[in-house]
């Protein structure tokens, strides 16, 4: 997750999901949402070792179908501000006297609020603290985090952070209101206006609800993504992009059994993807009006196009384009 330092502009330098592990559909999904939650510049996916599609998964895989396949949604939410960027929910201020003198900064560690001291913040509100110890890891989630270099005592800002983080369900809300991280279920959903989704464990969340579609699928593990390709809200747009991902190993991979354990083959080429199944239903009134068609790995059609709001996933079409 991303701090802001003096409001200047941030950038994530490296990063990378490295194999193995199958749970990376999530990767560009989390990225894009979140980063723009937090007023991320620029995310840097490390790293690409060529012109062409990777034949087989590596240390630092990203030329994937996991990983680029999924640019296209996700490249919109984030370069066309799918998603709000918050306001900060903790604005740290230290002192360059008291880092100077090796004192520390508050990101190491979540905040211990007893009962006493929670109620110092007003429900809803923001408090001022002279010296913020540490700050919740799960704030990240909630919004922007900020810390700034100051050369007198000024008082650090937190954010009523109970309204958004909920411990006992396991959950954590955006302060705009679109992101809610499930880490009790291992779901994450976005319901903004241009862009719907989820990623996770699809089959065990079942049914997902949100402004304008519900999505069902037995993916075990993965994505599904809408956004709007006009700038229209969902509920109106005229043209859209469904994109669709599960998980992607070698061909041949093994490593039998359950938790820590032997890799017996690293596998080799092709990258094999996991099949897609599920339905995403569009609520909106015209829903029977939509025209879809399923698209290829290049975005050219790739069959014939069918009318109606509920779209059956096909087990090898990743993307769909959705007209009106």
């Amino acid at each position: 997750m991303d701090v802001i330092y003096n409001g200047l502009p941030s950038i994530i330098s490296e990063v990378n999901w490295t194999p193995p592990n199958r749970f990376r559909a999530d990767f560009p999904f989390l990225f894009a949402t979140y980063g723009l939650l937090q007023g991320t510049d620029g995310v840097y996916f490390f790293a690409l070792s060529g012109p062409s599609w990777q034949q087989v998964l590596s240390k630092f895989s990203i030329q994937t179908p996991v990983v680029m396949g999924q640019f296209p949604a996700d490249a919109l939410v984030y370069r066309l501000g799918l998603v709000q960027e918050s306001q900060p929910v903790v604005e740290a201020n230290l002192k360059l006297q008291d880092l100077f003198a090796l004192k520390g900064a508050p990101v190491s560690q979540p905040i211990n609020l007893d009962e006493l001291r929670a109620r110092d913040i007003p429900a809803g509100q923001t408090a001022q603290v002279q010296q913020l110890e540490a700050i919740d890891p799960l704030a990240h989630l909630v919004g922007k985090v900020q810390m700034n270099f100051v050369e007198r005592d000024i008082p650090s800002r937190l954010a009523d952070l109970s309204r958004y983080i909920d411990r006992n369900g396991s959950t954590v809300r955006s302060i705009t209101g679109e992101l809610l991280w499930d880490y009790g279920r291992g779901l994450v959903t976005v319901n903004a206006p241009k862009a719907q989704g989820v990623c996770g464990f699809l089959q065990k969340a079942g049914t997902v609800t949100l402004h304008d579609v519900t999505i069902a699928s037995q993916i075990d593990y993965g994505t599904v993504l809408l956004v709007s390709l006009d700038g229209q809200p969902l509920r109106t747009s005229r043209k859209m992009l469904l994109q669709v991902m599960s998980e992607d190993t070698n061909y041949g991979w093994s490593a039998p059994g359950t938790g820590k354990r032997a890799i017996q083959n690293l596998g080799t080429a092709p990258i094999n993807v996991r099949r897609f199944s599920g339905t995403v239903t569009f609520t909106r009134p015209d829903a029977g009006q939509l025209k879809v068609t399923p698209l290829d790995w290049n975005g050219y059609p790739a069959g014939k196009p069918s009318t109606g709001g509920k779209i059956t996933l096909q087990p090898t079409v990743m993307y769909y384009l959705i007209e009106r």
